[in-house]
This record gives C-alpha cells, sequence and structure tokens, in this order.
C-alpha cells in the first residue's frame, strides 16, 4: 500500500478508534490553525512539522510513524500531520478495495494464521456475539461486538494486521478475528457454523481452570468495589470465551454478565445496581466452585441439547406461546401445554444460538406445522391427543416428533388458580432454587376475580397489573413497555378474560409475573388465546385507534412504585441490607453494621447466613464476601 492509499482510510471516524476523540479533535482544531506544514512526501514516507515538532509517517501505517516530542504511541502531532498530509493536494490517492470486500475474499487458513492460538476463541466470541453490528465508512468497516466496550475498525488496504481497536493490546488478535469471522459470516462468505475448531468442543473445565475464575471474579469484584477493574473484566471476558467455558453455557453467561455490569459501574450507568452484581457474582464463584467437584452434572454446566425419549399418549391444553431472546444473541419460541389429567406443564419450541441460522425468526416457527397436527398457531387454545411424542426429563416435547389430533376444550378451572397463596405455594414447589436451579421461567395460569389499571413504571420501562383473587388478595403482573395495546385491550376487556398465563422468573432478587398469554370468551362464547408477543390483538372499538390512546392516557398511571410494591418482608430487607455492608467492606475494609445484621439473622432462623455473617466479620475476604452475598441471595429469592 502507497503512504496515499494509507492515509486516504484513516479518516476522523479512524483515527478515533486509534486515540480518544478528545485528541483527534484538538488535533483538527490545530491544522484548522495552520500548525502544520508537509515538508516532504513520497509514495514510501512522508515528514511533517507539526505544532514544532518533527513527524515521519511511513507507508506502512500510523502505528510506525515517529515523532520527537516525549509522548509515547500515536500522539497530537501524529495525529496533527495525518490531518495534513490528507489535505495534501500533491498527491492524489488511488482507489483501494473496501475493507469488507477484503474480508469477503479471505478465507479460513488466512485467519486461522492471524489468530494463531487466539482461533477457537476467536470462534465462541464470534458465534456468541449474534448482536454485533456492522458500520462502513467510506472503504473501512467497524464491527461492535455486543459484550466489547471498543469496536474493531477494519481499514482498507491494512489487512488482518492493521485492524484498529482500543482495547487491551493482549486481546487485539482475538477481537480482530472474531469481527472478521462475524463479517465474513453476514456477507455471506461463510457462516460461523461452518468454521472448524481445534479444541475439543465438550473440553472438560479442570480444577486449575474453575481456580483461574474463581481467583478472577473476587479480583472484578474487588475491582469493582475498590478501583482498578479494567485488567479484571479482560481476564474474565477472556475467561469466558473460551473453550473449556464454554462447555458450561451457565457459567459462560454468568461471567459475561459480570463484565457487563462492571462495565456498567466504571461507566456510573443507572442500570448498575451493588446488590444485582454480588448476587450474580455470588453465584457465578459457588458455580465454578461445585464444578471442581462435579464437572460433568449437567444441572450444574447447563447443556444446549436435550435427551428425548419416547412418552406414552399426552392430553395436552395448549395455552400460550412467547419470543424470546437472550443477551447473547440466541433467540426462540417456547410453547406451553397443561396436562390436565396428571396436573403437568409441558413446553415445547425452537431456538438458535448467537450466530446459527440467520434465517430462523420465532415468529416463522409460530406459524409452522407442529406434531403433525397443524400449525402452532392455529393449536393456542386447543385440546390435543399427542402420541408417539418424545419427551426430555425437564418435560420438554421434541416439536417434530409426535402426532396430534383435537379434542373437546376441558373446564380450565383446575388448570388455573383463583387463590394467589395456593398459587405461590405450587410455584415454590415447582421453581427450581440453588445452583442445580435451571433458571427457566416457570408458567402460571391464574384466574383474576378483579384486573386493576395498569401502571407504569418509567424507571424500568415496564407496565405493571394489579390482579386480585378471589380473597381479595392482590399480585402484580408484569407486561412489556412495548405492549401498549395490549394493556388497553386488557383494561378494556376485562370481564371477558377467563384467566392469564404468566412465566415466573427470578429479577433483582425476586419473583416477577410476566404476562404471556391471555384466555378469554370471543364473540361466539368459545374460548381464545391471545399471545402478547405474538399475537395482534381481536379488532374492537373499544381498544383500538384513538379510543385506545385516549384509553391509556386516562388510564395507566406513571410513577416508580407499582401496585404490587407493598413493603418489603423482613427477610428481604435483611438481605438487602447484608448486601450494603459487604459492598461496604469491600469498599473500605469495614462495616460497623454486621454485627447487627447477624444478630437480626439469628432471630429470623436464618443459621447459616448468621454463620457466615460471623466468619465475614473475622476475616474479611473477598471469599468470604462471595459466601455471605451467595447465602444473602438465595434467602432473598425464598423469601
Amino acid at each position: 500500500m502507497t503512504l496515499s492509499e494509507m492515509i486516504a482510510v484513516h479518516d476522523e471516524t479512524a483515527l478515533a478508534a486509534l486515540v480518544s476523540v478528545g485528541v483527534v479533535r484538538r488535533a483538527k482544531r490545530d491544522f484548522e490553525a495552520g500548525k502544520a506544514a508537509v515538508e516532504s512526501r513520497d509514495e514510501a514516507a512522508a515528514t511533517v512539522t507539526a505544532d514544532g515538532k518533527t513527524v515521519m509517517i511511513p507507508a506502512s501505517g500510523l502505528t510506525a510513524a515517529t515523532c520527537n516530542c516525549p509522548a509515547t504511541g500515536i500522539c497530537r502531532h501524529i495525529l496533527l500531520a495525518t490531518f495534513a498530509l490528507r489535505e495534501d493536494a500533491s498527491v492524489e490517492a488511488a482507489p483501494v478495495t473496501s475493507a469488507a470486500d477484503e474480508l469477503h475474499a479471505l478465507d479460513e487458513v488466512a485467519l486461522r494464521k492471524f489468530a494463531g492460538a487466539d482461533w477457537d476463541k476467536a470462534i465462541n466470541l464470534a458465534r456468541i456475539s449474534g448482536r454485533a453490528t456492522l458500520t462502513e465508512d467510506g472503504a473501512n468497516l467497524s464491527v461492535q461486538l455486543p459484550d466489547v466496550e471498543f469496536p474493531v475498525v477494519f481499514l482498507a488496504g491494512q489487512g488482518l494486521a492493521g485492524a484498529v481497536f482500543k482495547g487491551a493490546k493482549t486481546a487485539k488478535r482475538r477481537m480482530a478475528a472474531a469481527a472478521a469471522l462475524i463479517a465474513r459470516a453476514q456477507s455471506g462468505a461463510q457462516a460461523l457454523d461452518q468454521v472448524t475448531q481445534d479444541e475439543d468442543k465438550v473440553a472438560q473445565m479442570s480444577p486449575a481452570f474453575l481456580g483461574k475464575v474463581q481467583s478472577a471474579i473476587t479480583a472484578l469484584v474487588t475491582g469493582v468495589f475498590g478501583g482498578g477493574a479494567v485488567v479484571a473484566e479482560d481476564l474474565v471476558f477472556d475467561l469466558s470465551i473460551s473453550a473449556r467455558a464454554q462447555s458450561a453455557p451457565r457459567l459462560t453467561a454468568l461471567l459475561r454478565g459480570l463484565v457487563q455490569q462492571s462495565r456498567q459501574y466504571r461507566a456510573h450507568h443507572i442500570d448498575f445496581r451493588e446488590d444485582r452484581f454480588l448476587a450474580d457474582a455470588s453465584r457465578a464463584y459457588a458455580l465454578a466452585k461445585a464444578l471442581e467437584a462435579h464437572p460433568q452434572d449437567t444441572q450444574l454446566t447447563g447443556t444446549l441439547r436435550r435427551n428425548y425419549r419416547a412418552h406414552d399418549d399426552l392430553d395436552l391444553v395448549m395455552l400460550g406461546a412467547v419470543q424470546w431472546t437472550a443477551a447473547s444473541g440466541a433467540r426462540g419460541l417456547r410453547v406451553y401445554g397443561y396436562a390436565p389429567q396428571e396436573g403437568t406443564w409441558y413446553t415445547t419450541g425452537q431456538a438458535r444460538a448467537a450466530g446459527m441460522d440467520p434465517g430462523f425468526s420465532p415468529r416463522n416457527a409460530y406459524d409452522a406445522p407442529l406434531w403433525s397436527g397443524g400449525i402452532a398457531r392455529e393449536l393456542m387454545g386447543a385440546h390435543v391427543h399427542l402420541q408417539q411424542a418424545r419427551v426430555s426429563e425437564d418435560n420438554q416435547i421434541a416439536w417434530d416428533h409426535g402426532s396430534g389430533t383435537r379434542l373437546p376444550m376441558p373446564d380450565l378451572i383446575q388448570a388455573a388458580f383463583q387463590n394467589w397463596a395456593e398459587a405461590r405455594a405450587d410455584i415454590a414447589r415447582r421453581a427450581s432454587v440453588g445452583l442445580r436451579g435451571t433458571g427457566a421461567p416457570v408458567p402460571v395460569l391464574l384466574a383474576p376475580a378483579h384486573i386493576g389499571d395498569a401502571q407504569f413504571h418509567d424507571l424500568d420501562q415496564r407496565y405493571e397489573v394489579s390482579v386480585a383473587d378471589q380473597n381479595n388478595a392482590a399480585i402484580a403482573v408484569t407486561i412489556p413497555a412495548d405492549q401498549h395495546t395490549t394493556v388497553a385491550w386488557l383494561q378494556s376487556n376485562k370481564a371477558a378474560v377467563r384467566a392469564m398465563l404468566c412465566e415466573v422468573t427470578a429479577v433483582d432478587l425476586r419473583q416477577q409475573l410476566t404476562l404471556v398469554a391471555v384466555l378469554f370468551k370471543a364473540g361466539d362464547g368459545t374460548l381464545a388465546v391471545m399471545n402478547l408477543t405474538l399475537d395482534q390483538q381481536p379488532q374492537k372499538k373499544t381498544a383500538f385507534g384513538d379510543r385506545a390512546l385516549s384509553f391509556l392516557k386516562d388510564k395507566v398511571r406513571f410513577g416508580g412504585v407499582g401496585p404490587g410494591a407493598l413493603p418489603a418482608g423482613q427477610v428481604s430487607v435483611l438481605c438487602h441490607a447484608v448486601f450494603d455492608s459487604v459492598a461496604e467492606v469491600l469498599r473500605f475494609g469495614k462495616s460497623p453494621g454486621l454485627g447487627a445484621l447477624t444478630a437480626r439473622a439469628d432471630d429470623l432462623q436464618l443459621a447459616l447466613l448468621a454463620q457466615a455473617l460471623r466468619d465475614f466479620e473475622k476475616e474479611t475476604t473477598a471469599d468470604q464476601a462471595m459466601r455471605v452475598s451467595y447465602l444473602a441471595a438465595q434467602a432473598a429469592l425464598a423469601a
């Protein structure tokens, strides 16, 4: 590449990827003030006087440029010289092939050679970065990975080695290789699931690796509360994309989540919460400890594949479906069926991991054949007799095995709870807890006696509706912020609602009920199902158009405290106070309130938490902090 071609691709965006935006702006102001002059120039190199300093820029790139100022790396004077050379009209740059076209023309052999020992990590990172965004800026290409703080910028003509990455130098090679793999996949050159790896994809995690994970977690926690978390962030992220971590999807997800939260803390982001960070860090730490003893326990590792076995015939009432996306970029469709004779919930669906099968869409799956019994959408609200089904241990039914025939609809009262105390007891029985808990949503069907007004939470960006049972006990049901018309329809058609299908998940150390589907009487008297994320609301004049907007304006309240935000229980109050004290110890080395918290835990008969607090008072280490935080998180969820 000639000097002119190299300078031509270093526009302001490319320069900002090399150094801070502020330095680029100052260099530009200096150039506009006439503080640079080109002394000599050919296609191999140029010499520029920049604000009294002498800068030499070779055709090989700005990283090889020199300046006689005391600064190291790419200084303001080199940027100033670059602006001067870009403005110099004595040599016109020849057109260059775009960076996107260059990446498309590469083959796997070239990428593998560039990545070297980071090859497997680059592939893993690319595959879990399904939400990566690509932006073409002239001939250059910027790739922003979802879990990475800085983009990778490919400069036209500079090749893989000339890619710009502002993050840690030790991470540049794998970041550039991962970004190149993503760019090639999106251009159709090579799909990510066709890229080969060297390491065994199901490599077992060694005690040494899990020890590194635990040390990295405590270093990150200490860094967040004591300053200097960047190095620990890079280490945790590096461990999360290793082939060994990929064999434990649950651990991988927790580690990546911790990195995201640490970055939120450094950015003073409003979404960062100390209690959530400590709870997630302690869970990841405890999981790594447990995997040391049970490295092949699928309840601990998590699994992307299930083993299905032949099952007896099933009678299922199809009660709802929801499309979902994960932070990693994975997405799918989840369909719920209830077996009245067994009193058991079953689930089926389709899903794809991040970066896999770009043409897959949960909405398309909703309109696809299910069990040879019809289209999934058409089976909603139907009673199906399923033969030749294949079912996993966790009651997942294989999507494409089985034959379904329709039956008369049974009475749903036996499936729907009319008493919220009974509903909570049933949820507690079915919800998995502890480290072996999968975290999968728990379905529950509620038959409300009264549906209250909706309230919108500005901070959390969600609706909450207070739903009362036959004893007038209230429970808060959450509706996603984008379901405006659903809220309007629900409020104006309360009398028609027979039941509400909700998913129960743990959010911010408490259980949250998210509305998935509404079961209601249609105009012809039959039972109909409306899935919030997949169906359009029935066309009723009272809930659409201008009337809907007017209704929302009149009926939806705005604020930060919803109808379900009742005074917290004593255990919950104690647990959040424990998180505050743990953060105080990690930040300042001590917390005067630990003794009182220990006594309170004893009073509430939380013996394990009380003992952990006593041990923490004696030894205020990050390891003990993880133990206390884990027990507090479990107690809060059980409260």
